[in-house]
């Protein structure tokens, strides 16, 4: 039976109180040095909080006690394998797949193979967890994880709905669940975990949480959303040039172009180099009928970025209203190089050289009907009948 301390120790541990379980777990042994539970206890504290020489010293101590110990054998060996030794990582994949294999050694091999890039072999060991404990929150929190980087959200969405009902004070279940609901186009879902996420969120994840929600409520069309977490964020980090960008993108998405149109100089005064600013600015300025800041700005921020779509296009478009189609194959050639795939630009490009080159505008204008979205291809279908193509 374990000790008092061991069990006290335990307990405070599944409440993350992992000081005060560590300081449990020392008073027990300074008792009994042979207290096997509170070895364990110790082991399993240290690891919670990333203390791997603190776990592994904690671990060789168990190991002289009781050198049969399956459990302290896995954290060894992960500890090991995690430093680099090949030889642990064979032990513990031997461990974990041995009949009598616990949840420790499962989900040790599991980890370890997650920080590998192994998803396939990660996934596999975190299945097998199931199989001794099927409410596990961490390893479903886990087996979501993964999920999602396999381009499965749908699975992923089970798993953190499982890992959020086990854990349901913590924010970062909810986060993955909202990610999760986003992979797979369901917004209001998305914005609704993330919405509970922020209830608990504190500090850092706050933030992440907030960050996510703007994008979600701009992807959603709601600018008023999106204009409440960005002032959110701002009240978080005053001085942060980032988050009075993300306020302009706000604005800009309400249609209140004036007041976008100072936030975004607002950033440009204080990151004078920021082409990410001068675009936007320039899209405001286009916006209120202002036509010459816009064109200036606008190949300002194509000459800092010449391979990214956004501001070449959009000058390649300001060009071409005022008859300059000359100058498009030439800022778009680089465009494409690097987004082959850009119906948006094969477009435009089909449009700079209608007059030019009638050929290579009905190519790119065929590109833009294959990769693009409906109003690409239509326009693009226009195109191509004036063509006669």
């Amino acid at each position: 039976m374990p000790s008092t301390h061991a069990r006290e120790g335990g307990r405070s541990l599944q409440m993350g109180l992992t000081q005060d379980a560590v300081k449990s777990f020392q008073k027990g042994l300074s008792i009994d040095p042979d207290d096997v539970d509170c070895l364990l206890g110790l082991v399993r504290a240290y690891l919670s909080t990333g203390a791997s020489a603190d776990a592994e010293g904690a671990v060789l101590r168990l190991l002289k006690v009781k050198p049969d110990h399956t459990e302290a054998q896995a954290h060894l060996a992960m500890l090991r394998a995690q430093a680099g030794n090949a030889e642990a990582l064979e032990s513990l994949k031997a461990l974990a797949t041995a009949p009598t294999a616990g949840y420790f050694e499962r989900f040790n091999l599991g980890s370890l193979l997650f920080e590998r890039g192994d998803l396939a072999g990660a996934r596999a060991a975190y299945e097998s967890v199931l199989q001794l404990s099927p409410a596990s929150t961490h390893v479903h929190f886990e087996l979501g994880r993964i999920r999602l980087q396999q381009g499965e959200p749908d699975g992923a969405v089970s798993h953190f709905l499982r890992a959020a009902e086990g854990a349901p004070n913590e924010a970062m279940p909810l986060l993955m669940l909202s990610r999760a609901h986003a992979a797979c186009g369901q917004l209001g879902l998305a914005i609704q975990a993330g919405t509970q996420a922020l209830e608990m969120a504190q500090g850092g994840l706050q933030r992440a949480v907030l960050e996510d929600l703007f994008k979600l409520y701009l992807s959603a069309g709601s600018s008023e959303g999106a204009k409440r977490v960005a002032l959110e964020l701002r009240k978080l980090e005053p001085a942060s040039l980032n988050y009075v960008y993300l306020h302009g993108l706000a604005l800009m998405s309400a249609g209140s172009f004036a007041e976008a149109k100072e936030l975004f100089a607002e950033v440009l005064r204080q990151a004078p180099g920021s082409w990410q600013a001068q675009h936007a600015l320039a899209q405001m300025h286009l916006a209120l009928g202002e036509r010459a800041p816009a064109l200036t700005l606008l190949e300002e921020a194509a000459a800092s970025v010449p391979t990214d779509p956004g501001p070449t296009n959009d000058l390649a478009v300001v060009l071409m209203q005022e008859n300059g189609h000359a100058r498009v194959p030439a800022l778009l050639a680089p465009v494409l190089a690097a987004h082959p795939n850009d119906a948006g630009t094969h477009l435009n490009m089909a449009l700079g050289t209608f007059h030019s080159d009638k050929a290579a505008s009905a190519r790119h204008a065929k590109q833009a009907m294959a990769l693009g979205a409906p109003e690409v291809r239509e326009q693009a279908e226009r195109l191509l009948q004036q063509l006669g193509a």
